[in-house]
């Protein structure tokens, strides 16, 4: 299980690891010359099968999603809806199994990706249980998670797990440097994308709309009651799926404290833009923003379940207002 945040590159790791598995020709690392290697880059090696949902599929036309449609539902089935199913079910699970349980076509082992894991609904995380626990000599399964927590205990337990951290700011600095001209303010990028490197590389290519500004911004009008709860919420839900607002939540509050932090140690410099996040921090204590944290993290462990994703969200904005008003 490779874990962590998303935009920490555990999809690309996931697929140079595979690449590597699947490799004829090197133990260590893929050659990208051999036959595996050729079909592995152009979507159609045989013995790599992705299970994701089909919202997932859609939204990021990465590697991936070229092998994931082999196990999505029926195309008139998914015509009927109104949008992309968002988890995944327990026919494509079962669709899969078979496969497992054969030889592999080419190489030397078969690898099942599971891309993101809490995507699999009870019934699908149940019916894979068996699988984890006792697979074939020659099968390995690597599963993708952004939020281990929402993933069912005795799977979690079944899989070795790989945490992937927020890096060193330097660290992820020197990186973006490699990826980005010079005229672009790197440390600024990164603080925009609460230090996740890739993030803030698609937030200067353009290709992701920055969640922390809208977070910002509604959580700053709902402290000064600018804002009503259930305007604010309504908005973010109109940019948005729940799990997806409450981690851009998750990510801000972490970076709060860490200001909250910092703003203590009179000898560090503040930076002016994050001076309005410092006093808003300043009003709170530290009980009162883990106790918030704690709330958001819960709501995003029941996000995709029957909750009603613009109530839940409304009643995590109505306690966050309500902090300000004590």
């Amino acid at each position: 299980m490779l874990a962590g945040h998303s935009g920490l590159g555990k999809t690309i790791f996931a697929q140079q690891m595979a690449k590597s598995l699947l490799c004829q020709e090197e133990d260590n690392h893929a050659c990208g010359q051999c036959q595996s290697c050729r079909l592995f880059e152009s979507g159609s090696h045989p013995d790599l099968h992705v299970l994701q949902s089909e919202k997932r599929m859609v939204e990021k036309e990465d590697l991936f999603a070229i092998y994931a449609p082999r196990y999505l539902e029926d195309e008139s089935k998914r015509k009927k809806r109104k949008k992309p199913s968002a988890i995944i079910a327990i026919d494509q699970v079962r669709g899969v199994i078979p496969d497992i349980n054969t030889r592999p076509h080419l190489s030397a082992c078969r690898l099942i990706i599971i891309n993101t894991a809490e995507d699999l609904n009870i019934n699908a995380a149940n019916s894979l249980l068996k699988s984890l626990e006792e697979p074939p000599s020659d099968s390995y399964f690597i599963l993708i998670s952004h939020d281990p927590s929402r993933l069912l205990p005795t799977l979690r337990s079944r899989c070795n797990r790989i945490d992937f951290r927020i890096p060193d700011k330097q660290q992820a600095m020197h990186w973006l440097n490699e990826q980005l001209s010079d005229q672009v303010d790197i440390s600024q990028l990164l603080d925009r994308a609460s230090g996740i490197p890739i993030r803030a590389l698609e937030l200067a290519k353009g290709t992701r709309h920055s969640d922390e500004e809208q977070v910002t911004q509604q959580m700053l009008q709902l402290a000064h009651r600018q804002i009503d709860p259930a305007s604010a919420a309504a908005v973010m839900i109109k940019a948005g799926e729940l799990k997806s607002i409450l981690e851009s939540i998750q990510i801000w509050l972490s970076r709060l404290i860490r200001l909250k932090v910092s703003s203590q140690n009179t000898t560090l410099a503040i930076n002016e833009g994050d001076k309005p996040l410092i006093d808003l921090g300043n009003r709170l204590n530290f009980r009162q923003l883990y106790d918030f944290l704690d709330k958001v993290s819960k709501s995003k462990q029941l996000s995709g379940g029957p909750l009603d994703p613009l109530l839940a969200l409304e009643d995590d904005l109505i306690s966050w207002q309500t902090m300000f008003s004590k």
